[in-house]
C-alpha cells in the first residue's frame, strides 16, 4: 500500500484532490462560456477597461460602476490554479452587482509561474489600496469597501483578510468591511506536497506566509465561506476548517453555504446567480436587499 503524504491520502490520491478537473472534465467549456458572456456584458454594460492599479501591463482592473453615487464596491479576484483566467473571464458576474446597487471591479493580475505566488498576492492587495485611494474618482464609497473569489481567486481573498492594512498600507485597519470566498484554500501545506507545487515552488517560509488559516488576527471582516456537494473533499475541508476556526476564535462568519451538487466550477458561477444563496447571502450581508 502507498505511503501517505497527507492525512490518509497517498501522492496519486492528494495530486487528484487539489486538481478538480478530475471531476468536471469539461471546465475549459465553462472558461470559453464565461468568457463569451463576458464579452457581451462589457459591450452593453457601462464600464471603465484596463485601468492601471500598477506598473506592470497585468495589474488592471475593469470598473462597472453603480447608478447611484456613493455605492459599495466589490473587488473580485478571480480562480485558475493562480496559472490561468484573466479579468476578462469575469465580467458576466457584473450585472447582477450593479442592478442591486454596488459597483464591481474585476481583478487582473499577473500568474504563476511568470511571476511568483508572492507577488501575484502582493498585486492583489496593491488593487485593494489603489481601489481604496481611488474609489471616489468613480463613485463609489472607499467606506464601503469588500472583496469576493472563486478557488484559488478565495485563497486571496483570505490574505486579503487577515492583513494588517495599517501597518502595511497605512489604511484604516476596518478597511475590509466583507469578504466572500467560495471553494478556496486557506492553509498551504498539502497544496505544497500534491503536484501544484510543481509550479508553485514553495518552500517552507512561503507556505507559513501564503497560509491564512496561520495569520488570523484578533481583528477580521465578517466573511461568508461557500464550497460545492460535488467538489473534491480536499477543497470542502478547506473550507469547513477555515470556518471553523474563525467561529472558534469568535470571528464573524456570516454563512457558511454547503451547496448540494455543484461541482467547483458551477460553484464560481454563484456569483452570478440572483436566486442563489450565496449571492443572496453577499447582498444581505452588504445591506442590499
Amino acid at each position: 500500500m502507498p505511503d501517505s503524504v497527507w492525512l490518509h491520502y497517498d501522492q496519486k490520491a492528494l495530486d487528484d484532490q487539489y486538481n478538480q478537473r478530475i471531476l468536471v472534465p469539461d471546465a475549459n467549456e465553462y472558461m470559453a462560456r464565461h468568457g463569451v458572456l463576458s464579452e457581451q456584458v462589457r459591450a452593453t454594460l457601462e464600464c471603465q477597461l484596463d485601468i492601471p492599479y500598477g506598473p506592470s501591463d497585468d495589474e488592471k482592473v475593469d470598473i462597472f460602476p453603480a447608478a447611484q453615487k456613493g455605492a459599495p464596491l466589490v473587488i473580485y479576484f478571480h480562480g485558475g490554479a493562480w496559472t490561468r483566467w484573466h479579468k476578462d473571464n469575469n465580467s458576466f458576474q457584473a450585472p447582477h452587482f450593479v442592478d442591486a446597487g454596488a459597483t464591481f471591479i474585476p481583478v487582473n493580475f499577473a500568474l504563476v509561474p511568470q511571476v511568483s505566488l508572492e507577488e501575484l498576492v502582493r498585486q492583489c492587495k496593491a488593487s485593494v489600496a489603489w481601489a481604496y485611494e481611488h474609489a471616489a474618482d468613480f463613485g463609489a464609497d472607499p467606506n464601503k469597501l469588500y472583496v469576493a473569489g472563486h478557488s484559488s481567486g478565495a485563497h486571496v481573498v483570505g490574505l486579503i483578510a487577515v492583513t494588517d492594512w495599517a501597518t502595511e498600507y497605512g489604511l484604516p485597519a476596518d478597511v475590509i468591511k466583507g469578504a466572500y470566498a467560495a471553494s478556496g484554500m486557506y492553509d498551504l501545506e498539502p497544496v505544497r506536497l500534491c503536484s501544484r507545487q510543481e509550479y508553485l515552488n514553495l518552500d517552507a517560509e512561503a507556505e507559513n506566509r501564503l497560509s491564512a488559516m496561520r495569520h488570523i488576527p484578533e481583528r477580521m471582516p465578517p466573511m461568508i465561506i461557500a464550497y460545492g456537494g460535488g467538489e473534491q473533499k480536499e477543497f470542502r475541508r478547506q473550507s469547513k476548517d477555515w470556518a471553523k476556526e474563525l467561529r472558534r476564535l469568535g470571528h464573524p462568519v456570516v454563512a457558511e453555504l454547503d451547496l448540494p451538487g455543484l461541482h467547483h466550477f458551477e460553484v464560481a458561477e454563484q456569483f452570478a446567480n440572483p436566486d442563489g444563496p450565496l449571492l443572496q447571502a453577499i447582498f444581505q450581508d452588504m445591506g442590499l436587499q
